[in-house]
């Protein structure tokens, strides 16, 4: 059985993750096979286009704040407001499985915001990586991977450089997950 996590397009047919059935091992390497698939698919030109891009790109209030959020994760400030705002951005792509334009102070999408800007999932899956490099706790990662098959989903729309940009998150995640078979040494017979 393939990896089912990436449909035709997550953001409309969400996935229900949490009432999956356990697969094990089969999982696993169907999990690395799609990935995989991803990044060998796709040219790699080794340059700065991804870092360009996403300042290049940003449209509204949300982009602006995940910018600045990962620009002082880039350079290591990490305080108690940084953390309690990716929090409340975990929690709300968690609930709603979409990153909106605009929130309400109750992290409740504003009226009319939109959650189709690609860029937004990638400055927010980019700060995810860095929240779980600065804190090693699992649920950055687990909502990196629901962030990152809702983009491989969606892969298909994505200019040269999120697309590059998309490649290069995907190419970090699969290092952390491979750190964390070996830390819990989990052999699943396949190399990547």
């Amino acid at each position: 059985m393939a990896y089912e996590y990436v449909t035709d397009n997550n953001l409309y047919q969400k996935q229900t993750y949490m009432y999956s059935e356990y697969r094990g091992r089969e999982f696993l390497k169907d999990y690395l096979d799609s990935r995989h698939q991803y990044v060998d698919s796709i040219k790699y030109k080794n340059d700065e286009s991804e870092s360009v891009s996403r300042e290049e790109g940003v449209a509204d209030p949300v982009q602006s704040n995940l910018l600045l959020i990962l620009r002082k994760l880039e350079s290591g400030e990490y305080d108690r407001e940084l953390t309690d705002r990716m929090n409340a951005y975990t929690k709300s792509f968690e609930v709603r499985k979409r990153i909106y334009s605009g929130y309400d102070s109750r992290w409740k999408p504003v009226e009319g915001a939109g959650f189709e800007n690609y860029l937004s999932y990638l400055l927010f899956a980019d700060c995810l990586l860095h929240m779980y490099e600065n804190t090693g706790c699992l649920k950055y990662f687990s909502c990196l991977l629901k962030v990152d098959d809702t983009m491989l989903s969606v892969s298909g729309h994505l200019s040269g450089n999120l697309t590059g940009y998309l490649r290069t998150i995907i190419v970090r995640e699969l290092e952390i997950f491979e750190q964390l078979l070996c830390k819990n040494e989990i052999d699943l017979g396949v190399t990547g």
